[in-house]
């Protein structure tokens, strides 16, 4: 379990996070919506320490995260960046191996186990059969994926995705989506910002939303997406549209 502890954090006297405290249960995605600059990244970046917080902490299975060194952090949590192209020449499998070094004493060469784990990576992302291509030569999503199955590499028990699926076309966008389902069944604690509120809708299983630097909302999906709530924090209308098998949701001014 992630729990957050009243994170604040400011760039310059900008309060970009605004003292935000939630729970983050294995076992589930936890949707992370909100405008542009409401401080979805900013959230993650904080959960990893990659930007340290300047007041509030996180706690790992009750343990203050800050006891906890980066290296041995580097193994528990792990986060897809936003737009994670890569633009100097390395292959694929070089780029997804990377996800072991934080298991890896100095010096220390991939072990055989290390071998299985990124090969079962790569097969997991359907990137096997491009692993020893440069990742700059791959598209949009195959880039994607492969920093996916970096992350999947490190074996870490919580995933951070920011915004993993944009700029994808929906085949790729589906893939990623469906893989995290798998994450979750494996008892994986899996936090992903999303864009797409039709996705956000149909596979997390609880959806927290940030407006200016606060969580204004956390609960599950259906109270999530109310019409009151999307007026009051993106400032747009809502109409859920049904077939027979299915819904989804439009959004209009």
């Amino acid at each position: 379990m992630l729990e957050i502890d009243g994170l604040h954090f400011l760039i310059g006297q900008e309060k970009i996070l605004r003292g935000i405290s939630a729970e983050f249960e294995a076992g589930r995605i936890h949707g992370i919506i909100g405008p542009n600059g409401a401080g979805k990244s900013t959230l993650l970046k904080n959960i990893c320490r990659i930007w340290e917080p300047h007041r509030g902490t996180v706690f790992i299975d009750r343990k203050d995260y800050k006891s906890i060194s980066r290296k041995a952090l580097s193994t528990i949590i792990t986060l897809v960046p936003q737009n994670a192209a890569i633009a100097f020449p390395i292959s694929v499998y070089d780029v997804v191996s990377m996800g072991r070094h934080p298991h890896l004493g100095r010096f220390q060469s991939l072990t055989q186990r290390d071998r299985e784990i990124i090969e079962t990576a790569l097969r997991i992302t359907d990137t096997y059969d491009v692993r020893d291509r440069n990742i700059n030569e791959l598209s949009g999503g195959e880039c994607q994926l492969a920093v996916v199955a970096r992350a999947l590499t490190t074996q870490a028990p919580a995933i951070l995705l920011d915004e993993p699926t944009s700029d994808l076309d929906i085949k790729h966008a589906l893939t990623i989506m469906e893989l995290l389902c798998d994450l979750k069944a494996k008892g994986k604690t899996i936090l992903v910002s999303l864009h797409d509120l039709n996705l956000a809708r149909r596979y997390c299983d609880t959806i927290s939303i940030i407006n200016g630097g606060e969580l204004f909302f956390v609960g599950a999906p259906p109270e999530a997406f109310l019409e009151a709530n999307m007026q009051k924090v993106f400032g747009v209308n809502m109409r859920e549209v049904k077939d027979d098998s299915t819904s989804f949701l439009y959004f209009y001014q």
